[in-house]
């Protein structure tokens, strides 16, 4: 307790002693701004901005920019003064006035700056032009930038004295300050001697594993281009932070104008010709090396111009000096552009003449392409010509990618060929050719037609479920002559693990289905399901099923989904790894979607898209027989000129302009492109050649005006496929007289053909109708 007690009483008296310890610390005054340019700053910050200016505001602002001009030749004077007393005692008193003084012209400065923002243009260009009072002006501020260097000179020399007196009495802070900048150029030294290996294991690990990388990883691949001026900005920056945070070295950080102009500068010169190089890999090396070369020169002309206005901004603010030099160097960007039209000139004028179609004044601006001084003015105007017309390509290509704008953009295209192909004078001597004729000039499909690149995400999603060791029922759904076959055909030339079968299911629906079925496995055509089932659950052979045509399976009725369901659980007791996918139309898919919704399972169900316009393109060239007894030509063909054709021959543009008008029509099925493509053949009655020339598609106001019963009977037509008139009387609820007659009144106008005693919508009006059937929210296409 002793002990305790003892040590209370001696932490009491050092408690007391260190309170009632007195120190001797000598603080120096700080030194400030004279009263009077605060005065003036205060009466600066009170001017509201220039929109809400009153007729006073704008007195107040010509009195206090008179007064401040003054009150800087006073203050210039005494600076001077004050500095060279400095020059001659070198004391400290004399050093806090000249501080005092620095500090109030800069004060008045910053005053003057804002009150010519604020002060009319007439005033502005008085004192800061080239006439008399901005030349003396010009001297003033030449003047106080001499003060101001001889300012700085002397205080570098009393920092680095400042510097020095505090190494001896502790160098710790310069010392830990040191280590930080040499940990910082340690870490800089370290990735300039391996940024290649780690771009490079990034480069392998994440660009060329992946056919798209993500975002980010874009970006930081981007932003390697340059890796070594990033480096370097951040070294240098982050140790200019750390210098100027020691009081004798603040006005350190002032070098970080230098440092982010200069290596920001080289950073944004990388990142552009980078970019530049990207989007140039299909022009000439000629155009790459005038692209990088007009950007360097801009570029670090904008470097220069930075460095030398910031500078002149933080010293004198923006004053006369800094308004000359934006002057000059307003000069200099001019020079610099004429440089750069005088680099492109021939190279303009070469492109200029390839293009056809030119307006007047570009015309104009070609012919003075060799006169002095106007061809700098040509070479400018053709420039802009054909900046426009190379944007004008660019944005038709990239709004060409969405379908809508397509699909008007064929349309408006169609009218206007109609227009022209009906004023031709030369379509008398030419007749439609007909019947089989049509297929020697544009070939039927075969075995061993070309495959056109068609649906790949589809077929890659249906092979993940198909091409696997486990079961699976898949639905592929198309429109009628969308590839649905073809596309069914291919999943089966890739099965490897299984045998691959394929069944177009009959009209006459299950049953027939049923025998094909038995057969393809082996069995006797009589066999029964019970035997079938059998046969697939005791099999040692894995079957890859596809049914086309599943449509005939289904009716649009209650109760007409029963074929479909019949043969879907069959095949789903098999119990085995087989794996089934049906092909059925979309108009009969979207009545089984309805009526079973989630009661009817399938594992995936996937919808063909329409096809693109370049798919179509594709696919009747390769139709087009290329011998030279069947030749078609493209030859007097009226197809006004598009903006995404240019370059191309005239009956280049006149195919491509016909493909357009086909996928239009056609929606993006190639069933129905080549059916009015051969419907579009017309043969010279003279020569026998066959031109192409525009098909008059089928109009009819009446299927728009029909009663809904009648287009409920061609509704339910298309998604039978195929329907005698029994089955329709039962789709329908109308009776077999009314069916009867309303299946007359189609066949008159050839909406249908019939085939067996049943009726199917003719080839010639399928799109028309299907159209129809859309607009009036009876079928989806």
């Amino acid at each position: 307790m002793r002990s305790i007690t003892r040590l209370c009483v001696i932490f009491s008296l050092l408690i007391s002693s260190f309170s009632y310890a007195s120190w001797d610390y000598d603080f120096q005054p700080v030194p400030e701004a004279k009263s009077v340019a605060s005065d003036i700053a205060d009466e600066v910050n009170q001017i509201p901005d220039p929109l809400f200016m009153t007729s006073k505001d704008h007195r107040k602002v010509s009195l206090l920019l008179n007064a401040v001009l003054q009150e800087q030749d006073k203050q210039r004077v005494s600076f001077d003064q004050h500095l060279a007393s400095y020059r001659e005692s070198g004391n400290d008193k004399t050093w806090f006035e000249v501080e005092s003084s620095y500090l109030t012209l800069n004060s008045l400065a910053q005053s003057k700056q804002r009150l010519l923002e604020l002060t009319d243009n007439a005033i502005r260009e008085k004192l800061t032009g080239f006439g008399p009072y901005g030349v003396t002006q010009f001297k003033r501020e030449l003047q106080l930038t001499k003060l101001n260097g001889e300012y700085l000179f002397h205080f570098q020399i009393r920092s680095f004295k400042s510097l020095i007196n505090d190494l001896l009495i502790s160098p710790v802070p310069v010392i830990w300050a040191a280590l930080k900048v040499l940990f910082i150029y340690f870490v800089l030294v370290w990735w300039l001697a391996n940024n290649r290996r780690l771009i490079a294991l990034f480069k392998s690990s994440f660009v060329e594993n992946s056919n798209k990388p993500p975002f980010w990883v874009r970006v930081v691949w981007y932003i390697s281009s340059a890796n070594r001026a990033i480096a370097w900005l951040i070294g240098i920056t982050l140790s200019l932070r750390v210098l100027s945070g020691i009081p004798s070295l603040q006005h350190l950080i002032y070098l970080e104008i230098f440092t982010w102009w200069i290596l920001g500068g080289s950073i944004a010169v990388s990142f552009i010709l980078e970019l530049t190089y990207r989007h140039s890999r299909t022009t000439s090396p000629e155009v790459i090396a005038l692209r990088l070369s007009t950007i360097r020169r801009y570029v670090w002309s904008i470097i220069v111009a930075g460095v030398i206005l910031q500078i002149s901004m933080r010293t004198l603010g923006k004053g006369t000096i800094y308004y000359w030099i934006y002057s000059a160097l307003f000069f200099w960007f001019v020079l610099v552009t004429v440089s750069v039209l005088r680099l492109w000139r021939t190279k303009v004028f070469e492109t200029a003449a390839h293009i056809p179609e030119r307006p007047v004044w570009v015309q104009w601006s070609i012919s003075r392409k060799d006169t002095f001084l106007l061809n700098i003015v040509a070479t400018a105007i053709t420039i802009v010509w054909l900046s426009v017309h190379v944007l004008k390509h660019k944005i038709v290509g990239a709004l060409s990618s969405f379908s809508f704008f397509s699909q008007a953009l064929a349309y408006l295209f169609r009218i206007e060929v109609a227009k022209q192909t009906n004023s031709h004078s030369n379509q008398e001597k030419l007749v439609r050719v007909r019947g089989d004729a049509t297929f020697k000039y544009v070939l039927p499909g075969n075995a061993d037609s070309e495959l056109i690149d068609y649906a790949t995400d589809e077929i890659k999603q249906l092979s993940q479920y198909l091409l696997t060791d486990s079961p699976a029922v898949c639905i592929l759904s198309g429109e009628r002559g969308a590839g649905t076959t073809t596309a069914l055909r291919s999943l089966l030339s890739r099965v490897k693990n299984a045998e691959p079968i394929y069944l177009s299911c009959p009209y006459a629906g299950y049953k027939e289905l049923l025998v094909h079925l038995a057969v393809s496995i082996g069995l006797e055509e009589d066999a029964t399901e019970i035997q079938i089932l059998a046969h697939l659950r005791k099999s040692d052979t894995t079957y890859l099923i596809a049914i086309d045509n599943a449509q005939r399976l289904v009716k649009p009725m209650v109760g007409g989904l029963a074929e479909l369901i019949r043969i879907t659980n069959l095949l789903r007791r098999s119990r085995k790894n087989h794996r089934v996918v049906f092909g059925i139309e979309k108009a009969s898919w979207r009545f089984v979607d309805r009526a079973r919704g989630e009661r009817l399972l399938f594992d995936l169900v996937s919808f063909l898209p329409r096809w693109t316009e370049k798919q179509v393109g594709q696919l009747l060239d390769t139709r087009i027989n290329q011998t030279d007894d069947y030749r078609l030509s493209f030859d007097g063909l009226m197809v006004p000129k598009q903006w995404d054709q240019e370059e191309c021959t005239e009956e280049e543009r006149a195919k491509q302009g016909f493909y357009r008008i086909l996928w239009h029509y056609s929606d993006g099925n190639p069933t129905v492109a080549l059916r009015f493509f051969r419907f579009s053949l017309n043969k010279d009655k003279e020569t026998e050649q066959v031109y192409v020339r525009l098909f008059k598609a089928p109009e009819s106001q009446e299927l728009e005006k029909m009663p809904k019963p009648m287009l409920a009977v061609l509704r339910s037509i298309v998604q039978l496929e195929i329907a005698s008139p029994e089955v329709l009387s039962d789709c329908t609820q109308l009776t077999i007289a009314e069916i009867t007659g309303t299946l007359r009144y189609f066949q008159s106008r050839g909406y249908i053909e019939w085939s067996e005693d049943k009726a199917r919508i003719s080839d010639h009006w399928f799109r028309h109708i299907t159209n129809v059937l859309d607009r009036q929210h009876l079928l989806v296409k």
